[in-house]
C-alpha cells in the first residue's frame, strides 16, 4: 500500500512510528536529564526540610528571618509573601534555568513545611511538578 491509498489518521501514525525511532535517542536523553533534575530537586528539598527541623522553624517568617542572609551570600533569593504566611526559595541556575520551591506556615502549631510542588525550567519548558508523585501540574 503506497502513501496515496492510505487514509489520513494512517499516514499520521505512521509518521508517528517513523518520528519515535528516528528520536529514540533524544527522548531517551530528555527522559534521563527529567529523572536526573528531579533527583537534585528531591535532595534540595530534603536540605530545606531538614535546615526547618534542626532549626525547629515553625512559620515562613522564622525561616525567611533565620536564613536570609545565610541564602543571600549563596546566591539564592528569598521571598517573603505580602501575608507572611509562605516564603519562596528561588535558585536561578545556569543556562537560564531556575527552580522555585515555598515553605509555608506549620499546622496546628507543627513545624514548617517544604511544598512538594516544585517549579522548574525543564529542557526548555517552565513546569511545575509534585516531585514526590512525579505528576506535573
Amino acid at each position: 500500500m503506497d502513501m496515496t491509498e492510505m487514509t489520513l489518521a494512517e499516514r499520521r501514525k505512521k509518521m508517528r512510528e517513523e518520528n519515535a525511532k528516528r528520536f529514540a535517542g533524544l527522548s531517551a536523553y530528555m527522559a534521563q536529564c527529567h529523572k536526573e533534575s528531579l533527583e537534585l530537586i528531591r535532595r534540595r528539598h530534603a536540605y530545606y526540610t531538614k535546615l526547618i527541623t534542626d532549626a525547629k522553624i515553625k512559620t515562613a517568617q522564622d525561616f525567611y528571618d533565620r536564613f536570609k542572609e545565610q541564602f543571600l551570600m549563596y546566591g539564592i533569593k528569598l521571598e517573603l509573601s505580602d501575608n507572611k504566611k509562605w516564603c519562596s526559595i528561588y535558585l536561578e541556575l545556569g543556562d537560564y534555568d531556575y527552580e522555585n520551591y515555598h515553605v509555608g506556615d506549620g499546622k496546628d502549631d507543627g513545624l514548617a513545611e517544604v511544598d512538594p510542588e516544585v517549579s522548574f525550567k525543564d529542557m526548555f519548558n517552565n513546569v511545575e511538578v509534585n516531585i514526590f508523585t512525579g505528576e506535573e501540574l
